[in-house]
């Protein structure tokens, strides 16, 4: 379950698809970003969200990750301060759109 900045990051990586710079620093946006853009990559290319999970857990690649889950997305500069920090409700993978 995801919640706060993590809740947001989910839901940017899997709806959304936009990544927000002003957030880039904080652990628990790009936590919650990943798992968002890994779960919809998941939906259509199984094989592909299991090749981007295992290269995740690989501290040296976490970066380059990161930096391929971006190019699907919409990159925003954000102030941090006018993202909210709090999601209406706890996110759970899988149960952002319902």
């Amino acid at each position: 379950m995801f919640e706060g900045r993590a809740a947001i990051g989910y839901d940017h990586g899997y709806d959304a698809q936009r990544f927000y710079l002003g957030l880039a620093l904080d652990p628990k946006y790009i936590e919650g970003f990943v798992e968002g853009c890994l779960e919809r990559i998941g939906e259509d290319e199984s094989e592909d969200e299991d090749l981007f999970r295992a290269l995740w857990e690989d501290e040296g690649e976490r970066e380059t990750v990161l930096a391929i889950l971006q190019t699907e997305c919409e990159v925003l500069p954000a102030d941090p301060k006018t993202i909210s920090l709090v999601s209406p409700k706890p996110l759970t993978p899988r149960a952002v759109n319902g």
